[in-house]
């Protein structure tokens, strides 16, 4: 472990030369704090580490390449593991750094499955490792922004959340970029359930739920409305009408912990204008808000989000400051706070946390399955 007062020390997982989530998310945070600092990168290759350490100039002296985690979490240069790859191998690549007493932060979906999900979250009990999931959208500014407005009681008690959204990126929609091809199918790599719709509606019920109670009821329809996808390569067509099975159209509803009633709606492809992705409503005995914005992605977040208070005694309705966020590039705000908290030994979102949105989401699939049961939990 690092010294008292030094920075924690992050050894990256799919840190790609070539781009991805983690140079626009990531780095932007890491490579500007006191509090962090990179000391290693694990890829495929060491030769794609080197690269990697290059061409984001982490110091070639003080940052090292490896090609296996257990590498380099034997080394002892190592506190934090950050998992940034695909779904797929979270559970091979993570196990080994939780193994080895390693705190870690993995992008959501955990795992593939609950099943690997709940077996990482009990290792990481058992060997008292500090665990973080992506969903950073709870430490956001819009949340806090929320937060304030429901704990003020400005609404009164809450009745019912309705929110209506798309996706605003392609991949859910008619055209699917090549480097992610596994979206268009139903269960991709073995993965339990459907990569995109776990991606998507993980992300956003975790934001409500988080708000507004866990999930106690719901009651699912899913359906593929875009049958068939164009396929792209730096935005030029490559490949047309290519199947597609996996779903990308979600309509939930249940009832929370809390006794809110709760309706979600997730269409793929485009909004009906850039910058309109997203209408939720969050409905209380005294008043309602109204949040407003381009995307239904709260953990990638949107510069345009609005949000309207109005009170039913007065009709009168305002438009509500939004929350002080950290001068970073809008992708790399979110997760920019989940490492200032998680620095400063904050709350911050737990593998338990993914556990139980993976279970809501086998809930959904299982739902889906019987014609839109209802199901039920008991956590």
């Amino acid at each position: 472990m690092s010294p008292p007062n030094s920075p924690i020390r992050v050894g990256l997982i799919g840190l790609s030369p070539e781009g991805g989530w983690a140079p626009v998310s990531h780095l932007p945070y890491l490579q500007n704090s006191s509090k962090y600092t990179i000391t290693a990168v694990c890829n495929s290759s060491i030769e794609s580490g080197n690269k990697a350490i290059e061409q984001y100039n982490l110091l070639l002296g003080s940052a090292k390449a490896y090609d296996s985690v257990e590498s380099m979490c034997d080394s002892d240069t190592v506190d934090l593991v950050v998992c940034v790859v695909v779904v797929f191998s979270h559970y091979k690549l993570v196990k080994p750094a939780i193994e080895r007493g390693k705190d870690v932060y993995v992008e959501w979906p955990l795992c593939g499955t609950t099943e690997e999900s709940k077996e990482l979250a009990q290792l990481a009990k058992e060997k008292g490792v500090r665990t973080i999931i992506g969903f950073q959208s709870r430490v956001g500014h819009l949340h806090s922004t929320l937060q304030e407005i429901l704990d003020g009681g400005r609404i009164g008690r809450i009745l019912a959340s309705h929110i209506v959204g798309s996706s605003t990126t392609p991949e859910t929609g008619n055209r699917l970029d090549k480097r992610y091809l596994y979206f268009k199918e139903r269960d991709a790599e073995g993965a339990k359930g459907q990569v995109t719709l776990t991606i998507y509606v993980g992300h956003t019920m975790d934001f409500v739920a988080s708000l507004l109670g866990q999930p106690r009821t719901v009651s699912a329809q899913l359906q593929t409305t875009w049958p068939y996808v164009d396929i792209l390569d730096g935005g030029k067509v490559i490949e047309t009408n290519v199947k597609k099975t996996a779903d990308d159209y979600a309509s939930l509803h249940g009832v929370t912990n809390k006794d809110v009633k709760y309706t979600y709606v997730l269409r793929g492809g485009d909004p009906f204008q850039e910058g309109d992705g997203l209408v939720w409503d969050i409905i209380g005995e005294k008043g309602q808000i109204r949040v407003t914005g381009a995307t239904i992605m709260f953990n990638i977040g949107a510069d345009n989000y609005k949000v309207q208070v109005k009170d039913y005694a007065t009709g009168k309705i305002e438009t509500v400051p939004m929350h002080e966020k950290l001068p970073l590039p809008l992708l790399a705000q979110n997760v920019g706070m989940v490492y200032e908290k998680f620095a400063d030994g904050k709350s911050v979102p737990t593998f338990d946390d993914a556990v139980r949105r993976h279970e809501f989401l086998d809930a959904m699939f299982t739902s889906n399955e019987d014609g839109g049961s209802v199901q039920t939990f008991t956590s």
